[in-house]
């Protein structure tokens, strides 16, 4: 019984060869081709006894078909092994391309599900104030959390249509949220009595069907005088009919300067208005970037603040419910050169998402 030296050496080399490209890949991970450099890695150890059993036994005896052909002895056994392993090999490619796809796929989820991360309402009512360069009595002033955390700013503007049809008062939008809490509602049941700053807008209008995008209309404050120390509301068209729901209007600086110009003008008694709250306009039932139309909204009140001519409303108050719109409005603040930071920045807690979100306040 004596062995080849070159069957030796081949077989030990097929050995070596199929263990280290196995550990390689393992090493490396489940990564592109593994199922097939598996296959391969195992195919050139299994040689390493086929060998070496007929090289110590050549009489060995194996016999094997393929498509029509025999062999018989090492040869048999060889091609056997070899005709399997390509079979085998093709059946892994299969399951690493399944594999790749499946990564793929798996990667795409997760970057459109970072994309689509939904904003999270903020908890706390609180404010981020700026002065305009030069004139510290005229401010741009970040307010974060929900509309009826707000007391004490002398108007709201409302994000409406261009029909001015407010929303329906259990709705989540800006426009509901001042319908529902302007109007007098039964006591016992809270239920709406009499809806009192819709129909005003209703009066206002004179049967006329529709405003001009970008246009102001004022109403009184009604219920939200007594709830949260309101002295009038302006609705802004900031948002109009598309036939396929609402669109932000194009001329959203024009109406910030409009809304602002028109809040300049309530009072209550001798007392002119000297404080008005936006919210970002168009960015909710409206569809609009919220980042954009914060930039445009801040030159804007920019704008408003430096004059000419001269403002009445000196205290311009600019609600984020979102963390987004918070960052949002944070990122167009810093950038304007034309205002400063008159306060150290807290961060606001996040409302969880377990609790529910509460209502929007974007229109």
């Amino acid at each position: 019984m004596k062995a080849e030296p070159v069957v030796l050496a081949t077989a030990a080399f097929s050995l070596l060869v199929g263990l280290g490209g196995y550990a390689w890949r393992s090493r490396r991970g489940d990564g592109g081709g593994f199922e097939r450099a598996y296959v391969v890695s195992w195919l050139l150890i299994s040689l390493f006894p086929v060998l070496l059993i007929f090289s110590f036994f050549p009489q060995s005896e194996f016999s094997a078909g393929v498509k029509g052909a025999t062999a018989t002895g090492a040869v048999a056994l060889f091609v056997f092994l070899w005709w399997y392993g390509t079979r085998t090999t093709r059946a892994a490619a299969t399951v690493d391309r399944l594999r790749a796809e499946l990564a793929g796929r798996t990667r795409e989820a997760e970057e459109l599900r970072a994309r689509l991360r939904l904003p999270s309402p903020i908890e706390e009512t609180r404010t981020y104030e700026y002065v305009l360069d030069g004139a510290p009595d005229r401010r741009l002033v970040v307010i974060t959390g929900d509309l009826r955390g707000v007391k004490g700013v002398d108007v709201w503007v409302n994000s409406e249509n261009t029909d001015m049809q407010m929303c329906r008062f259990h709705e989540t939008s800006i426009s509901a949220i001042i319908r529902y809490e302007g109007a007098r509602r039964d006591p016992v049941t809270g239920r709406v009595v009499e809806d009192l700053v819709a129909d005003e807008l209703r009066e206002r209008l004179g049967g006329q069907p529709s405003v001009e995008p970008g246009s102001a209309v004022v109403t009184g404050a009604h219920g939200l005088a007594e709830r949260y120390g309101v002295m009038g509301v302006v609705h802004a068209a900031a948002v109009h009919g598309t036939g396929a729901g609402y669109g932000q209007v194009g001329n959203l600086a024009a109406c910030v300067r409009n809304a602002l110009a028109r809040a300049g003008e309530v009072r209550d008694g001798e007392r002119r208005a000297g404080s008005a709250l936006l919210p970002i306009l168009g960015a909710g039932t409206g569809g609009a970037a919220v980042e954009a139309t914060v930039r445009t909204m801040v030159n804007a009140i920019v704008g408003h603040l430096a004059g000419p001519p001269e403002p009445r409303v000196r205290s311009v108050y600019l609600l984020a419910y979102t963390d987004a719109e918070l960052a949002a409005c944070e990122r167009a603040l810093d950038e304007c050169e034309r205002l400063r930071p008159a306060f150290t920045r807290p961060r606001p807690k996040r409302r969880s998402r377990r609790t529910g979100r509460g209502p929007r306040t974007t229109s």
